[in-house]
C-alpha cells in the first residue's frame, strides 16, 4: 500500500517510463553545451534502468551518433532525445542551418 500524501504537482516524484527502446533511431541534441545546439541522428544501443536517491526509476540511453566513432557513444537522459519524426527532422535541418551561420 502506498501512503497517501498531498500531491504537489511540481515536486511530485514519480517513476519515469522508458520513452525510447533499444535499436530505435532517435535525434539527440549535442551533449557538449559549449558547442552549437544541433541534433544528431543517433541510435539507441541500450536502455539502462537506474534508481535515484529517492528510489525512483529513471532511464539512461546509451546513444551511438551515426557516422561517429564508438568512442563518442554517450549515456544520456530522455531530455536530450527526440523521436525520429518528420517534424523533428525539420527541426534538425533548421538547427543545422543556424549552426552554420
Amino acid at each position: 500500500m502506498k501512503k497517501h500524501h498531498h500531491h504537489h504537482h511540481m515536486t511530485e516524484l514519480r517513476d519515469e517510463t522508458p520513452l525510447f527502446h533499444k535499436g530505435e533511431i532517435v535525434l539527440c541534441y549535442e551533449p557538449d553545451k559549449s558547442k552549437a545546439r544541433v541534433l544528431y541522428t543517433s541510435k539507441v544501443l541500450n536502455v539502462f534502468e537506474r534508481r535515484n536517491e529517492h528510489g525512483l526509476r529513471f532511464y539512461e540511453y546509451k546513444i551511438h551518433f551515426q557516422g561517429w566513432r564508438p568512442s563518442y557513444d554517450r549515456a544520456v537522459r530522455a531530455t536530450v532525445l527526440l523521436k525520429d519524426t518528420e517534424e523533428n527532422r525539420q527541426l534538425q535541418r533548421e538547427l543545422a542551418e543556424a549552426a552554420k551561420l
